[in-house]
């Protein structure tokens, strides 16, 4: 956030000087020049150097007023700024002149990015200046008088278009210089306009491009709104744990650069830590109850596998990807963004569940161990339209039969019964409803958290094939997890048949009625997507997929009702 101070600070010098060099008011000029380039800013010993030039071209300027001017200024100039600097630093120091050996003379400033060649000319000057920019060259052939601080104003950007690293606010000095020359062409259009119909229709061209301006502004500001998603992160974590006291937050770099600052944190008793040197240890992470850490890719995947083993993905913040072209809307030009920050919550563990745990293995490795029967949700299924007083005593039967029998020769007698209830095809409908949805879904999208707008879109009918297929995947995963974490059986369910030794009979035992089956999932992802969950939960203080929680219990509450 402070990076464009120094040039912000620049810039009204760099005006004044101009200002002067109009006026041919060459000392403050001069001065003004110094100041700026010593103090603050040493690039533009390029920029105010090449004006310069064009006097002592002219003879405007002699050598000899030059060196009588500058020389005792410079001199006065940098002795203050190495006095102060130095005071504050706590050793001698010239700041610009350190800045200009490290970035220039080392040529280090490739190590914070480079841009290609040109990157000024196609990219910066045309986000800044819009359709501005292309006036200015017939601003420079109209108005003589404007040439040499026009083309010394893109010989800076050219010359600076040498150094590697590359970013806008190096040159937002030429920029008031550039407008110079536009609007001199445009009012040399205007002033012309009676004198024919084609005079007219230029003038009206030039004074429309100002609101073509305003409407560019105003996208770029959008897109500009998706840059920081550091800062957005940090604002969904203040309202979804806003009751919470006990928060201690780490703000990893990409959050810190991208819109966290000193001034949002607004909760006195959050820890917030912005430690550069953390390497994501078990130690380390323990220390925090939450986390805003880069989305997962390809540079950090073995980071995000040790992050889900302690901590939960409450939410996904986007930010700016690329921005593409769509046909079917009014507005043909799409924002695309991507998951950018993630916001971790630990996973708290109770004492008292990892006690039950450790005993429960103690009592199994004391039993002989016996073939998990995979499929006796398939079982309940096939009867289901049987009463169940007559299962239940069939069940008791069968206990006494089974108790009855060696260990050896029990596991023998379940084996041929398992394989017949393998051949079972009472799941085939949902197994292909569910592969549809897997070949048609967009594996990119389906490896995102789901969020509110692309349930909106879904609601709205606002979505392709591939992102409505993704979006219902996530729906049946979300209500699949969730009855699973309530202790509920769900037809056919795969990752159920595929636990090891869990719950032998529990599948016979359980009731008929708290089976959830595939075509009730379907029914329940079919409303979901017509639904608003505006009116169902309060989204500023809830995350969607805790708000789909709620949503599905309801549901399901509503099912099991008696009619």
């Amino acid at each position: 956030m402070t990076r464009p101070l120094p040039n912000i600070f620049a810039l009204p010098l760099v005006l004044y000087a101009l200002a002067c060099w109009m006026r041919g008011q060459y000392k403050p000029f001069i001065i003004c020049s110094g100041i700026a380039i010593i103090v603050f800013r040493s690039e533009l010993a390029l920029f105010l150097g090449l004006l310069l030039a064009f006097d002592l071209v002219q003879q405007k300027l002699s050598i000899d007023g030059l060196l009588k001017i500058a020389v005792p200024a410079g001199v006065g100039i940098l002795t203050a700024t190495v006095l102060v600097d130095s005071f504050f630093w706590r050793r001698l120091l010239w700041p610009e002149g350190e800045v200009l050996w490290y970035n220039t003379i080392l040529n280090k400033s490739s190590n914070w990015g480079t841009s290609p060649l040109l990157w000024y000319f196609y990219s910066a000057l045309p986000r800044a200046m819009g359709v501005s920019l292309a006036f200015v060259p017939i601003g420079i052939y109209l108005e003589p008088r404007i040439r040499p601080l026009a083309l010394s104003a893109l010989g800076f950007v050219l010359l600076y278009s040498l150094l590697p690293h590359k970013e806008l606010r190096f040159i937002i000095y030429v920029f008031p210089v550039l407008n110079i020359a536009s609007a001199c062409a445009c009012h040399r259009m205007w002033i012309n306009s009676a004198k024919s119909a084609w005079h007219s229709f230029v003038a009206l061209i030039a004074a429309s491009h100002l609101l073509l301006n305003v409407l560019i502004t105003i996208f770029l500001l959008v897109v500009s709104g998706t840059n920081y998603p550091g800062g957005a992160a940090l604002s969904r974590l203040h309202r979804l744990e806003a009751s919470n006291p006990n928060v201690s937050v780490h703000i990893a770099n990409l959050a810190a650069q991208s819109g966290v600052s000193r001034f949002m944190e607004i909760h006195s008793d959050w820890i917030y830590s912005k430690d550069e040197t953390m390497n994501y240890t078990q130690a380390e992470m323990a220390r925090y109850s939450h986390l805003l850490v880069e989305a997962k890719n390809k540079h950090n995947t073995e980071l995000w596998t040790a992050l889900q083993d302690d901590f939960d993905t409450m939410e996904f913040v986007d930010c700016f990807n690329s921005i593409g072209i769509q046909y079917n809307s009014l507005f043909p030009v799409r924002i695309k963004t991507k998951p950018c920050i993630g916001i971790l919550k630990k996973r708290f563990k109770a004492v008292n569940e990892k006690k039950k745990s450790k005993d429960k293995n103690i009592k199994d490795n004391t039993k002989p161990k016996q073939k998990k029967d995979k499929s006796k949700v398939k079982i309940v299924e096939a009867v289901e339209e049987i009463p169940l007083e007559p299962v239940m005593q069939e069940e008791s039967k069968l206990d006494t039969a089974v108790n009855s029998i060696e260990p050896s020769e029990q596991v023998s007698s379940v084996e041929p019964q398992q394989e017949l209830e393998i051949d079972d095809d009472d799941g085939i409908v949902a197994t292909v409803e569910e592969f549809s949805l897997e070949v048609n879904a967009d594996p990119i999208e389906v490896a995102k958290e789901i969020n509110f707008q692309e349930l909106r879109n879904l609601a709205l009918k606002q979505t392709t094939h591939k992102s409505r297929a993704a979006t219902k995947l996530k729906l049946r995963k979300i209500i699949e997890q969730h009855f699973r974490a309530k202790g509920r059986h769900i037809e056919n369910d795969s990752a159920e048949q595929h636990k090891p030794n869990a719950g032998q009979r529990t599948g016979i035992r359980q009731s008929v009625k708290s089976i959830i089956k595939q075509e009730k999932i379907k029914e329940m992802i079919e409303q979901i997507a017509t639904m608003d969950l505006t009116r169902v939960c309060d989204l500023e203080k809830t995350s969607t997929k805790d708000c789909l929680k709620q949503v599905i219990d309801k549901m399901d509450e509503e099912s099991i009702k008696p009619q």
